[in-house]
């Protein structure tokens, strides 16, 4: 059976910064949702303070993930 080949450290680096990038958009999408729906539905800050909540917490399970996974694996 073969062996894989070593990924490069670019491909390695594409991998984190995808990662880091989407850590980003789970903590700010939520809100800028919820100011749509606060314009949309003449609520305000409901939907920005859910939208917080909710990113905040998208986002901490995600780091809680990568941390959990530990710094050697790719």
């Amino acid at each position: 059976m073969r062996q894989p080949e070593p990924r490069s450290a670019l491909s390695k680096a594409m991998q984190w910064a995808s990662r880091i990038s989407t850590i980003g958009l789970e903590f700010a999408l939520p809100p800028l949702i919820g100011v749509g729906v606060d314009r949309w539905l003449h609520c305000q800050p409901l939907g920005v303070i859910i939208g917080a909540i909710l990113g905040f917490l998208v986002g901490m399970f995600h780091i809680l993930k990568i941390a959990k996974e530990g710094p050697y694996q790719s």
